[in-house]
């Protein structure tokens, strides 16, 4: 398994992508969201994604330089067609035009369909998070990838359906809760299968609805579904992904969950607050601090070394990749430099 940097892993997939003759700006951003996501230790959202775009160029399913189209707006939302081009690009477009619009009005959101695999949710909402704003973001798979079986169920007849919120804090990273409402993301199932993993009891059941730790059910036919988190409470995670397809399905246009045979890309919702609409920056700093410390104070369980806030895992794994490099799994890296 090779230990890499993030330059490296960087230019690695800058140099397949002009090969494929992506534009720069284009090939810059994808790279940026898969290296991230690999920095903070999400590599089912990382460079395990550059073999799933060079096939989905190939094939046509993604449109380099597709224009994103404005279907309607006012002052404080958009509603935006991706025409399918990269994912990651019309994420980071969306974010952006949510933060522009909350400069003016306070609370923005933007609604897409018609796009790709944005890849991790949180990188986005970090973007709201630097601009000193609350960025709330989430995604179904446009109708379709419905892997997660409901409370109840045995089948799947919902996506991961992830949610991602980042809340910003002066001269600190950011906090960012960045989650599946299934009991894990699909694309973690492929990175234990990459390393001959078993699965933890408790994220697949079988077609007969056994608990299965066998990474290959999830492929196979009938596949296996990934569960609803919550464990004994599921109905939770269930009833929480049913509000994200609603939001990233209905609400944008894209469509909730179905069992026709459709596209998988991803419906997007984006929301973004502006904290100085509400109140000054360095208040609302210093409280969301004072709170941090309240709840780090608690006495902990056994074999516990700290209280860790969302993300702060993510950033810990980030500053000792940048020490030890990122590590690779045998099989990503030998699919990778088959288009070196």
């Amino acid at each position: 398994m090779p230990n890499l940097t993030a330059e490296e892993l960087t230019d690695i997939c800058l140099n397949v992508f002009e090969k494929l003759n992506i534009p720069t700006s284009e090939a810059e951003i994808v790279t940026r969201s898969m290296v991230d996501a690999n920095r903070v230790g999400h590599d089912s959202h990382g460079v395990i994604h550059l073999p799933k775009y060079v096939r989905e160029l190939e094939a046509g399913l993604i449109q380099p330089g597709a224009p994103i189209e404005t279907l309607h707006e006012s002052a404080s939302i958009a509603v935006l067609d991706g025409n399918w081009g990269f994912g990651p690009v019309i994420a980071t477009r969306a974010v952006e035009l949510a933060i522009q619009k909350a400069k003016q009005t306070d609370i923005s959101s933007v609604a897409v369909s018609r796009c790709n695999e944005v890849g991790r949710l949180g990188g986005y909402a970090c973007l709201a998070a630097d601009a000193e704003m609350i960025g709330l973001l989430m995604v179904n798979d446009h109708g379709g990838g419905t892997c997660v079986a409901p409370h109840g169920g045995i089948e799947g007849r919902l996506s991961t359906n992830p949610i991602a919120c980042a809340v910003p804090i002066e001269g600190q990273d950011p906090i960012v809760l960045d989650m599946s409402t299934s009991v894990v993301a699909s694309g973690k199932i492929r990175v234990k299968r990459h390393r001959n993993e078993v699965l933890p009891e408790g994220w697949l059941i079988n077609a007969e609805g056994e608990s299965t730790t066998n990474p290959d059910d999830f492929y196979g036919v009938p596949s296996a579904a990934i569960l609803p988190f919550g464990g004994i409470a599921s109905h939770k995670g269930f009833g929480l992904s049913v509000i994200v397809d609603i939001l990233a399905g209905a609400l944008t246009g894209a469509g909730c969950s179905r069992s026709e045979d459709v596209r998988v890309g991803n419906g997007l919702f984006v929301l973004v607050m502006n904290v100085a609409s509400f109140r000054e920056f360095p208040g609302f700093s210093a409280e969301i601090e004072r709170f941090i410390a309240y709840l780090k104070s608690a006495k902990r369980a056994a074999g516990v070394d700290t209280i860790r806030m969302p993300g702060e895992r993510g950033w810990e794994e980030q500053r000792k990749r940048e020490q030890e490099g990122i590590p690779i799994d045998a099989e990503t890296w030998a699919q990778i430099q088959a288009f070196l």
